[in-house]
């Protein structure tokens, strides 16, 4: 088939039930917990795209930001065309930039467009048929798209190995299938990067950068990398590295670290047991290496992690598994989004409204799958109008988003992805 990804498949060694699949089963539990509250410092400006040197930092406290107004003319007097942009839109199409529904079929789904207006759409496999059909709808999205609003982020879990969207290309190895092999991984990562480009997909949901120490009982298999820090690292960095030449951005997931964990997250939520010391030892190098290459988005799993956060809410929710970690530690100023919304381990803490503005209080900067998307636009807007969420935190948001969309070249041209050395 024109297009398809020649690499040979190794064996592999593991196993995933998030294979293939956006359907969801309802959750099991609640919890009365307190939402999480919003914080007053705003986060880090994104600045050009190039990578950046993540130091060691305490977990806590978040360090103290300049305010938004500063912040815009922090890199130049001229002003920034991006801040341009987010200071002209209104309220709600500022909110609707920061939703990633998905869609049934393989046609254009004019009416979510043309009604929502979101930020991106996500691509699974009963919306791709094939390569070409891939490409036409790709391009007919964004036609439709720039009559209404800006060009969307169009992505998909293009992971290789048991998680493959893009028809044709079941035999392309990922994970546990390189055995270590970074080269073979980045030049994967081409290839694939490539061939979405081609087609239009601009944003890989991939590299997984969960370290597997749950062994084969653990709910990524795999899907990882490896079972060492080491390993792991070294795959995910040549990996980010491999999807920008490619021309796609790219996403480590799932923050804080889905390694550890047998408990699906699409079930319930999943909760690391680690210690704060074993978890920065093994867990958190990946996303540091990702982030020193300048990876595009950070994807927050529904991982609760007690040590950290006794309260027991997932990162998605909460703002010390989120922006403390990601904004505060890492030092991490690209684009952060959720997993999946409809997701069980995270429908169990409230309403989809409420849920939509944890998490954006929690430091998300994107929803992914909202399962009631014209809801969590209204919850957010009424959030930001009651002060539940700040509009300069609001604009922080939207400004990260469109400016990722600038560096795909999708509104001020010429592309412009991080690239990494040979």
């Amino acid at each position: 088939m024109a297009g398809l990804l020649v690499v040979p498949l190794v064996a592999c060694a593991g196993t995933t039930s998030a294979v293939r699949s956006s359907a969801v089963p309802a959750a099991a539990h609640r919890s009365d917990a307190a939402p999480a509250p919003a914080d007053a410092a705003p986060a880090a400006l994104p600045t050009a795209a190039r990578p950046r040197t993540a130091a060691s930092r305490p977990v806590s406290p978040v360090r103290t930001e300049p305010s938004p107004a500063r912040q815009r003319r922090l890199s130049s007097d001229a002003p920034d065309p991006i801040w341009v942009r987010v200071h002209n839109m209104t309220l709600p199409n500022k909110v609707r930039q920061l939703m990633v529904p998905s869609f049934s079929g393989t046609q254009v789904p004019t009416g979510l467009i043309d009604g929502l207006h979101p930020g991106g759409l996500i691509y699974f496999g009963d919306n791709l048929t094939t390569q070409a059909q891939t490409q036409s709808l790709s391009v007919q999205i964004q036609r439709e798209a720039s009559g209404e609003t800006y060009p969307l982020l169009l992505m998909t879990d293009q992971e290789g190995g048991p998680v493959t969207r893009i028809p044709g290309t079941d035999g392309v190895p990922g994970g546990i299938d390189f055995h270590g092999d970074a080269s073979a991984a980045r030049s994967t990562a081409v290839q694939t990067g490539r061939l979405m480009s081609r087609l239009g997909v601009n944003t890989d949901l991939a590299p997984v950068s969960d370290v597997n120490t749950a062994g084969s009982g653990g709910v990524i298999g795999g899907r990882s990398f490896g079972s060492t820090p080491g390993v792991v690292s070294r795959l995910v960095t040549a990996q980010v590295c491999g999807y920008h030449e490619g021309g796609v951005a790219a996403t480590a997931k799932h923050f804080p670290g889905h390694g550890s964990t047998s408990t699906d997250s699409h079930l319930h939520t999943a909760v690391i047991k680690e210690s704060a010391a074993t978890w920065a030892k093994t867990d958190l190098p990946p996303f540091t290496a990702a982030v020193n290459h300048g990876v595009d988005m950070i994807l927050v799993g529904h991982l609760a992690f007690p040590a950290l956060d006794p309260s027991g809410r997932p990162a998605t929710i909460s703002s010390v598994l989120n922006r403390d970690l990601i904004r505060g530690r890492l030092g991490y100023q690209g684009v952060v989004i959720t997993d999946a919304l409809n997701m069980g381990g995270i429908t169990s803490w409230g309403s989809p409204g409420e849920i939509a503005v944890r998490a954006i209080q929690a430091g998300n900067d994107m929803l992914l799958m909202p399962p009631q998307p014209s809801v969590a636009v209204q919850a957010v807007i009424a959030a930001v109008n009651s002060g539940r969420i700040s509009s300069g935190r609001l604009d922080l948001h939207v400004y990260r988003v469109l400016k990722l969309k600038q560096r795909l070249g999708l509104l001020i041209p010429p592309k412009a992805l991080p690239q990494c050395g040979q």
